[in-house]
């Protein structure tokens, strides 16, 4: 785990749960709200805490759902700018926003025949 998303999980309390409602352990990233290759740098105000398959997760949702992406990514971006941990209610509408993309996409298959939705994607703790 990089010392930034160490350092980020101290800054906005985060105990159990990721800003995505996936479990928080060891495999905590940083995700870039602001991708790299259009300028986001890796500091604390462009950042979001994610365990390794929300990160996963939502770039095959990039991949797929363009607008969905845009709409998580945007809250990602006011619980950084918030220094806090998620609220319910931030926690609720990522959650409805995946299980609308899963039951858009639940039988999608990915080029090499796999399924698209992993079963580790919908282990998310925080469920409405």
């Amino acid at each position: 785990m990089k010392p930034i998303t160490k350092h980020m999980i101290k800054l906005y309390n985060l105990d159990k749960l990721c800003f995505m409602g996936y479990t928080l352990d060891k495999t905590a990233s940083f995700h870039h709200i602001v991708k790299k290759e259009h300028g986001g740098k890796e500091v604390i105000e462009n950042g979001a805490v994610l365990n390794r398959y929300a990160h996963e997760y939502l770039h095959v949702i990039e991949y797929k759902d363009i607008e969905t992406y845009l709409a998580i990514n945007k809250i990602l971006k006011i619980i950084n700018e918030q220094r806090d941990k998620p609220t319910i209610e931030q926690y609720q509408i990522i959650s409805k926003l995946l299980e609308m993309f899963e039951s858009e996409h639940k039988g999608d298959k990915t080029s090499k025949g796999k399924m698209l939705i992993r079963e580790k994607y919908i282990e998310r703790k925080y469920k409405e």
